[in-house]
């Protein structure tokens, strides 16, 4: 596998102080951890979009539960509960091709971010081999509490 796995919070962390993907790509070759160019810009570009649809819930703590302020509420026919988003990037292991999925983890009361992190790679994890695909990278998006809608 490309030596990109792991360096997505890195990404995040270079778009979030305003460094672009060539800055990025110095930085990991500074550090003896560079991938591919290509490999990395393509990472960052995905940081890029995360942070700003996700903003600053990229950086909240992954040990804590998404709090009544976090989240957004989102009428449905009857469902309850929390439902939380978590984005995951996956490398093509053919063509190095590197594409994003959500998944979202659907709870009572929510669960922490660590764990929506944790669950939704192990669904993705379980087709890698099916598919010739890893997941790089996974970040916690958002949450929403799912509320029945009584209109007429």
């Amino acid at each position: 596998m490309a030596r990109i796995l792991g360096l997505l919070p890195a990404a995040l962390t270079a778009v979030r102080q305003g460094a672009n993907a060539t800055q990025f790509y110095q930085a990991l070759r500074a550090a003896g951890e560079a991938p591919r160019q290509s490999e990395a810009y393509a990472l960052f570009k995905h940081a890029a979009a995360i942070h700003e649809s996700a903003g600053e819930e990229a950086f909240r703590p992954l040990s804590s539960i998404p709090t009544a302020n976090e989240m957004t509420d989102w009428p449905t026919k009857s469902a309850t509960g929390v439902q939380q988003r978590v984005l995951l990037v996956i490398r093509d292991r053919t063509t190095g091709l590197q594409t994003t999925t959500y998944y979202s983890v659907h709870s009572d009361n929510g669960v922490t971010r660590e764990q929506a992190v944790a669950e939704a790679v192990a669904a993705a994890d379980a087709n890698n081999e099916r598919y010739k695909s890893d997941v790089i990278g996974a970040v916690h998006m958002s949450t929403y509490r799912l509320k029945p809608f009584s209109g007429d």
